[in-house]
């Protein structure tokens, strides 16, 4: 089987776990990355053994030999990123959530389907092993019927403010939120 060459943009701790995972499948290859910050990029690129690095995506996506990209930058800025990807004909996965606003999401949907781009939205809790065993167990109907749910986040204030550094752009129901609404509407909508 022919491997995937994967490009990824953005060199923070989610860029380097998309690398990390993506260099371990047996028919996965990092090819290039890419971060505004050519620091990170090449310090991950040093780590994970990756032989392109770029700190434009629009240099990138032209000139890297890579079949998709890993979307994994802030989430308001994922909008421009997937629009030039998806004009340069590279499949895409998204960290969640797609884009920030409605302008975007529908941005990216139509230069998906213009040139005919296949786009996944990371949302990853679907192949969490408790999410999935909770998922099976209502498929199976052992929790009844199920007509209401809720899932409560818990976090430590540095998330937003050390690890984050972007967040006062954003909001927990953007960057958290996201997975809760996703993981609920699967399990409500099994059956």
């Amino acid at each position: 089987m022919e491997r995937l060459k994967m490009g990824i943009v953005g060199a923070g701790i989610w860029g380097e776990n998309h690398a990390r995972i993506y260099q371990s499948h047996p028919f996965v290859e990092v090819t290039a990355i890419c971060d505004m910050s050519p620091q990170k990029a090449e310090a991950i690129a040093s780590k994970m053994g990756i032989g392109q690095v770029y700190s434009d995506y629009n240099e990138m996506f032209q000139k890297a030999d890579c079949d998709a990209v890993a979307i994994v930058t802030p989430d308001f800025a994922h909008g421009d990123i997937a629009v030039a990807a998806a004009a340069h004909k590279k499949h895409m996965l998204i960290e969640k959530p797609l884009a920030t606003t409605r302008e975007d999401v529908y941005r990216i949907v139509d230069a998906a389907e213009k040139n005919q781009v296949r786009v996944m939205v990371d949302l990853h809790n679907r192949f969490s092993p408790p999410f999935n065993a909770a998922h099976q167990a209502v498929e199976r109907g052992e929790l009844g019927t199920v007509y209401s749910a809720y899932m409560r986040l818990n976090d430590v204030k540095w998330v937003a403010t050390d690890m984050l550094p972007w967040a006062a752009k954003s909001s927990i129901l953007w960057f958290l939120g996201s997975h809760s609404l996703d993981t609920l509407r699967w399990f409500l909508t099994t059956r």
